[in-house]
Parts: C-alpha cells; sequence; structure tokens
C-alpha cells in the first residue's frame, strides 16, 4: 500500500510538474513536511520501545534446587525493569558445553502471563528433544550445560480480560 501511495504522488507531480509548476513545488513541499513529520515521530516511538525493551531481562540456569520436576529442568528468571507492564515474552535459550563455543542447544520459550513493572519470577521450563543438534543425547542432563539467553520478543500492554 505505501508503494502504492507512493507511486500515485510521484506520478502527480510529474503531471504537475510539466503542466502547474507553483502547484508541484507547493506538493512536492506539503509530501516533504508531512514525510518528516512521520519520519520523526516513528523514530521517537521506536527508541522509546527499544529502551523499555532493552529493560526486560531473562537469565537462565539448571538449578534442580529451583525446578524440581525433571520434565522442567531450566529455572528462567525474568525481570521487568521497564516502567511498563509485559503482557507476552519470548526469549532464545542457548545451551553449550563448558568451555566450548559450539551450540547444542536451541529453543525459543515464551512467557504469556502478565509481569508488572519491577516485579521479578522464576519459572520453570522444560528442554526440547528437537531442540538438541545431532547427535542429539540419550539422557538430557541440563546441568552438563551452560546456559545463556537472551530477550527476543517484548508485548507491552496490560493482559487481557480472561
Amino acid at each position: 500500500m505505501p508503494f502504492i501511495i507512493t507511486a500515485a504522488i510521484a506520478l502527480l507531480l510529474i503531471e504537475l510538474f510539466l503542466r502547474r509548476r507553483p502547484w508541484a513545488v507547493a506538493l512536492a513541499a506539503g509530501t516533504a513536511v508531512i514525510a518528516t513529520a512521520v519520519w520523526i515521530f516513528s523514530d521517537y516511538q521506536s527508541r522509546s520501545q527499544r529502551g523499555a525493551a532493552a529493560a526486560v531481562t531473562a537469565s537462565v540456569v539448571a538449578d534442580a534446587a529451583t525446578c524440581v520436576d525433571p520434565a522442567l529442568p531450566v529455572a528462567a528468571t525474568l525481570s521487568n525493569n521497564s516502567g511498563s507492564a509485559v503482557n507476552r515474552l519470548a526469549f532464545e535459550l542457548f545451551g553449550r558445553e563448558p568451555g566450548r563455543s559450539k551450540i547444542l542447544y536451541r529453543g525459543t520459550l515464551r512467557h504469556d502471563r502478565p509481569l508488572a513493572s519491577g516485579e521479578s519470577i522464576t519459572r520453570c521450563y522444560p528442554l526440547l528433544r528437537h531442540g538438541f543438534s545431532h547427535p542429539r543425547p540419550q539422557i538430557i542432563d541440563a546441568t552438563k550445560y551452560e546456559w545463556t539467553t537472551h530477550v527476543s520478543f517484548v508485548g507491552f500492554g496490560n493482559a487481557p480480560p480472561e
């Protein structure tokens, strides 16, 4: 749709330049002013949202004391240090052998419950067998890996009513 609007304005400008130059100059100046205003507004929105998203963090550890269920061996601590409530987020989980750089596990984990501003929670997650690289281990022991993570998606706003 933006392409069609841009093409229509370009054709209109060409037509006006051929027939009525003052109108073409006025239309070009008006279009430039509107485009600049939209660009400044969207850049401001993007910067403020990136700053808020950077304030939402996740850290992961394999802790049998925190996560007693063997089906949920990874404990993720999610923290919202932004000024807005988070209604959902996703984070990438990477597992490596200690001292190695090769990624042996990669998965995306989601949290779709509200997380208020300033709140931190710890939640246990499963490891999916298909997240491991080949050859996949027969017995999955989460404590044998170094776990790292980064937040890949943050949805701000209040949770929808249930």
